[in-house]
């Protein structure tokens, strides 16, 4: 099980979801407005919501191979913010996520082992710069890399000459690119 976010602040900021009474009704619930509403950055604290939400709907996804169907009000999100932890609720499941709050961006992920994770800048990287990365995270200098999606477009890393296949998730947004990597699987 795992799954990550990443959001591009730079792009997700100006847009002021948070004064979009629709788009607030589609993806909080009542108590998560009332959060968002007395928060000091209300617009942040949307985003951060949002980040996790999708980190647990990709591992909520790939835990239990659904298909694509995000309906954000399914997933409950609770923040304890003195204490900087966090969890989203789906279908009786738990998901602690790990959130990462920078000024360019805001990475959540979630994952039941131990986790590699690393945020890119995307014009820095490409795909065979980020299969080196993975490689080197893995201990797989040298070795073919390959992303396949199944059917569902859930991401895993298959190897050259092998049937191993790695889980991990990968997201895009803006400027950013996000991966997580279980090392258990490692």
């Amino acid at each position: 099980m795992i799954g990550n976010d990443i959001i591009d602040l730079k792009v997700s900021l100006p847009e002021r979801k948070s004064e979009n009474s629709r788009f607030m009704d589609k993806v909080f619930s009542k108590k998560e407005r009332s959060f968002i509403e007395n928060s000091e950055d209300g617009e942040m604290i949307l985003w951060l919501m949002w980040s996790m939400k999708e980190a647990a709907y990709k591992a909520h996804q790939r835990n239990f191979g659904l298909s694509r169907a995000l309906n954000p009000l399914s997933f409950s999100c609770a923040l304890n913010l003195s204490e900087r932890s966090a969890t989203v609720l789906c279908d009786r499941h738990i998901y602690s996520i790990v959130s990462e709050v920078k000024s360019q961006y805001i990475h959540s992920y979630t994952c039941r082992e131990a986790v590699f994770q690393k945020v890119f800048v995307k014009p820095g990287m490409n795909k065979e710069h980020l299969l080196e990365e993975i490689g080197a995270v893995v201990n797989l200098h040298g070795t073919a890399l390959h992303i396949e999606k199944d059917s569902e477009g859930i991401p895993s890393l298959s190897f050259h000459n092998s049937t191993k296949k790695l889980p991990f998730s990968l997201s895009h947004h803006g400027n950013f690119t996000a991966l997580a990597i279980p090392l258990i699987n490692c």
